[in-house]
């Protein structure tokens, strides 16, 4: 539905993401001037500073899935998630999926949510090997 959003399960979409960082979510100063200065932006309701996760996720519904970078808006008073190290394996809270209009035509998704939590590692059972079987040559 165009201007509304949708909630998506993480896990059973993507099962786990890996934590590639945070940084404040960015927008121009004056919405009209598209040569005005970036500043931090703030959720309109809030007030509360947002923030871009970066992840790297592979969808559980397909395949033939690759790992995509996905963004995601999370709103905080300050810089969340400064406790998780890169390549951490994480699982998105209350993730929402919007889709905008773009005024050249066309749609963009954005995601949102209300955090993201570390979860471990998926262990390789004893009798598997962690890397795949290489072929004779």
């Amino acid at each position: 539905m165009i201007g509304d959003r949708a909630i998506v399960d993480f896990v059973k979409t993507y099962g786990k993401g890996i934590f590639l960082g945070v940084e404040p979510k960015r927008t121009r100063k004056d919405a009209n001037d598209p040569k005005s200065e970036q500043v931090q932006a703030t959720d309109k309701e809030t007030g509360l500073l947002k923030w871009s996760i970066t992840l790297a996720v592979k969808s559980l519904l397909s395949a033939n899935a690759k790992l995509e970078n996905m963004a995601v808006t999370i709103n905080s008073r300050e810089q969340p998630f400064g406790a998780i190290s890169v390549g951490s394996y994480v699982v998105v809270e209350n993730l929402e999926m919007g889709i905008m209009k773009q005024d050249r035509g066309g749609y963009s998704t954005f995601f949102s949510a209300e955090t993201i939590r570390q979860v471990a590692p998926e262990r390789v059972a004893s009798n598997q090997s962690p890397q795949p079987a290489r072929a004779a040559s």
